[in-house]
């Protein structure tokens, strides 16, 4: 009797599907650059434990659940002093603590979620890698070559940037895998997500890192002000009923114990081993590159001034001629 599994499809199957989608777009090759022109970045990247020349690390994943564990936390005050008000008033709706129980569980949930690893992901330059670690400690670790960028639609009407590749034989971290293709976010800041051009923006900023280094990626200097990668702003209805001060102390306690797994912080090291691993820069085309038309909603090729090149029809951001 033999057993039955479930068929498995190729990475560039999964990429054809997406590609097919109605909330997803394909964006630029990894080896085409935003127009220098367009490409202003704000961020304070100062902290150097988080960017500098071997790797960036984001950790908008941790902010996300720090946000809506701030919510969750703010609806269970709410129905939980809804039940003790319905139990005083009459004691026969005692049967109420049951679905508040199981409302609660989500923010449970959501709690115990910060005591196991994930949420953060490093862009290796120096081995030209983008690793992370699921809940349970797995590591991913995957060619900053294979990057297939995508626009993913979010409600209501956000733009989220999401990072596709091939996933590597034997991964266990099958969390992030779906239908053929490894996904890993791309956002460093909750800012990310407001539209296309800012969802657009970013990538180039990890790209230009990883190709460029850090000095690629410094705030543009004619920008009023600078601010660091952050989650969403704190809404203080969910903040303040919720609890906040409380959730940010055991945020803290449990970030605070968290630690790379050896071989993320080995290849992350000064002067690492990196042997086996491509360490060449994916190079950008020098004559060409891509802008933003605000009016059609899409992406056009340009020269290194700024002007519109011609394309070829159904070619995807193909030129019509060399440049």
């Amino acid at each position: 009797m033999t057993s039955k599994q479930k068929p498995t499809i190729s990475f560039e199957e999964g990429i054809e599907r997406w590609k097919k989608r109605g909330d997803t777009a394909p964006m630029e090759p990894v080896d085409l650059a935003m127009w220098p022109g367009d490409a202003r970045f704000e961020n304070d990247i100062s902290d150097r434990s988080l960017f500098n020349e071997r790797f960036i690390e984001s950790r908008i994943g941790e902010n996300e659940l720090l946000d809506n564990t701030y919510m969750l936390s703010m609806l269970h005050t709410f129905t939980l002093v809804v039940v003790i008000a319905a139990f005083c008033s009459n004691p026969s709706l005692w049967y109420l603590v049951i679905p508040h129980l199981l409302f609660s569980s989500f923010f449970f949930l959501s709690i115990g979620a910060f005591a196991r690893p994930g949420g953060r992901i490093r862009f290796n330059r120096q081995a030209q890698l983008v690793q992370t670690v699921d809940g349970k400690g797995n590591v991913v670790a995957v060619p900053w070559r294979t990057v297939q960028p995508f626009f993913r639609l979010k409600m209501p009407g956000r733009v989220d940037l999401q990072l596709a590749f091939p996933p590597p034989l034997g991964n266990k971290a099958k969390i992030y895998e779906y239908k053929g293709v490894l996904w890993l976010d791309g956002g460093f800041d909750c800012l990310d997500d407001s539209d296309i051009p800012s969802a657009g923006l970013r990538f180039e900023f990890i790209r230009r890192y990883m190709e460029e280094g850090l000095d690629a990626i410094q705030p543009t200097a004619d920008l009023p002000t600078y601010s660091k990668p952050s989650g969403p702003p704190r809404i203080p209805t969910f903040y303040w009923v919720g609890f906040g001060p409380l959730i940010d102390r055991w945020a803290a306690h449990q970030a605070a114990k968290f630690r790379w797994p050896d071989e993320v912080e080995r290849l992350c090291a000064e002067g690492a081993d990196l042997s086996g691993h491509d360490t060449t820069p994916v190079a950008s085309n020098k004559h060409i590159f891509y802008r933003y038309d605000p009016r059609g909603a899409s992406f056009y090729l340009c020269d290194r001034n700024g002007v519109r090149l011609p394309t070829l029809k159904n070619s995807n951001l193909r030129p019509a001629a060399n440049v």
